[in-house]
């Protein structure tokens, strides 16, 4: 998916002194860890969208990772998988197909 780029810390990347937009990984990963950390209802477009993962913390993990899933691929990623490695961290593998 093409979009503008944050830095790690959610602003707008302005290292080149302007926007910048691409087609990257990076891209669909911030579109990832936006769906993970929204609520439903904090995009105004896709009102159902948003995993809201902080909601999860004392919750059952196989359904927080069907939840994840779902998000994703309403988005329009397409999931091959959606997994806790070993050392606890979310792996979502799956991206967005190029028009």
């Amino acid at each position: 998916m093409r979009d503008i780029l944050l830095t790690d810390s959610g602003d707008i990347d302005l290292t080149g002194g302007d926007l910048s937009a691409a087609y990257t990984e990076r891209a669909t990963g911030q579109h990832k860890r936006d769906i993970l950390l929204a609520a439903p209802g904090d995009f105004h477009q896709a009102p159902t969208l948003g995993v809201d993962a902080a909601g999860y913390v004392q919750d059952d993990a196989g359904l927080f990772l069907r939840d994840v899933r779902r998000n994703m691929e309403v988005d329009g990623i397409t999931v091959t998988r959606v997994a806790f490695d070993n050392n606890g961290n979310l792996v979502i593998d799956g991206g967005y197909k190029h028009d």
